[in-house]
């Protein structure tokens, strides 16, 4: 039981810093960022829902919650040096992999492998429900631009118009039924 209540009341991810090399105005954690794409994941499926579409949204909100908790054990890698090159990028996504099991440490064996389950899921981004939270990441990640540019941080813009693109760009089936719903208050700053 010790073991269970270490890992509850490790808070290691609201202490690390997202975009921790850029002047923000309103510095943002790993868990409030969680939060975000946890809360924009659940609106997803909502959406989807209304629209028939079946996804199971408890399994895609858990992945969400869970989908960068390899952060609390090596911080926020920024993604120009995550993504530099294809070496570092593979090296760094093989590290997560290996660190993933580590996080879980001092829960039941069974719920351990459920969440490592669920973590590799969502990295693989091939069923409804990861792709979903990769979109709700993307939606988490332009709403603290959006935010940032509003309080007059340029630094953000660049960011955001990448990310808004790419979210326009997506073609996953899904993801167009909802996106005209989803996207328009975001127009003005792409």
């Amino acid at each position: 039981m010790k073991r269970i209540f270490k890992y509850i009341s490790d808070r290691t991810l609201s202490h690390i810093i997202r975009f921790n090399r850029m002047t923000q105005h309103f510095p943002e954690d790993v868990a409030e960022h969680s939060f975000y794409t946890a809360h924009f994941t659940q609106i997803l499926c909502d959406l989807l829902a209304v629209r028939k579409i079946k996804i199971d949204a408890l399994r895609a909100i858990s992945m969400a919650l869970l989908h960068d908790q390899e952060e609390a054990l090596t911080g926020d890698i920024i993604t120009p040096t995550k993504r530099g090159s294809e070496k570092i990028s593979e090296a760094i996504d093989e590290l997560n992999k290996d660190l993933i099991k580590l996080r879980f440490e001092g829960l039941p064996e069974s719920l351990a492998r459920a969440y490592v389950k669920l973590w590799l899921e969502e990295e693989a981004s091939q069923t409804i429900e990861a792709q979903i939270v990769k979109v709700a990441d993307k939606l988490s990640l332009i709403a603290k631009c959006f935010e940032e540019i509003e309080a007059g941080n340029s630094y953000f813009e660049e960011i955001y118009k990448e990310q808004f693109t790419s979210l326009k760009k997506l073609d996953y089936p899904w993801w167009k039924k909802i996106r005209p719903v989803v996207l328009p208050g975001a127009k003005k700053r792409s």
